[in-house]
């Protein structure tokens, strides 16, 4: 369990590192604002709840498509092409800047398991130290 909560760790920290990056601070934006985007119209158009139409959109835009939902009217599946081509480069381009920030955070050494590494050799007693 703790390997894990400390790789979430890590992802967020690389993620707070593309958000302070001038270059990608627009990737979380503009991801955020087309799942946003998404959902609202099939919750509008698909008279799907708003749980389905987001969940409709992860899937789609991570390229998952289990198939249980899909649109039914042909103005909803014009939208959904579109959305699913501009909305995969966009997730693909914000993927690809977390995973490059927390390689560079992994090769700089900043990880949580080397700093908590370096912590307990600085605190274990030495053999000729005082017993």
């Amino acid at each position: 369990m703790i390997p894990l909560l400390l790789a979430a760790r890590e992802l967020g920290r690389a993620l707070v590192a593309v958000w302070r990056d001038p270059e990608t601070k627009a990737l979380p934006v503009v991801a955020g604002a087309l799942v946003l985007t998404g959902t609202l119209f099939y919750w509008r158009f698909e008279d799907w709840t708003i749980i389905e139409a987001l969940y409709f959109c992860v899937v789609t835009l991570t390229t998952v498509g289990y198939g249980d939902l899909h649109p039914t009217t042909a103005g909803t599946q014009i939208f959904t092409i579109v959305y699913i081509l501009t909305g995969f480069g966009v997730l693909v381009a914000l993927l690809t800047s977390v995973a490059q920030q927390y390689l560079i955070q992994k090769a700089e050494g900043g990880g949580a398991r080397a700093r908590l590494k370096g912590r307990r050799r600085r605190h274990r007693p030495t053999e000729d130290g005082p017993q």
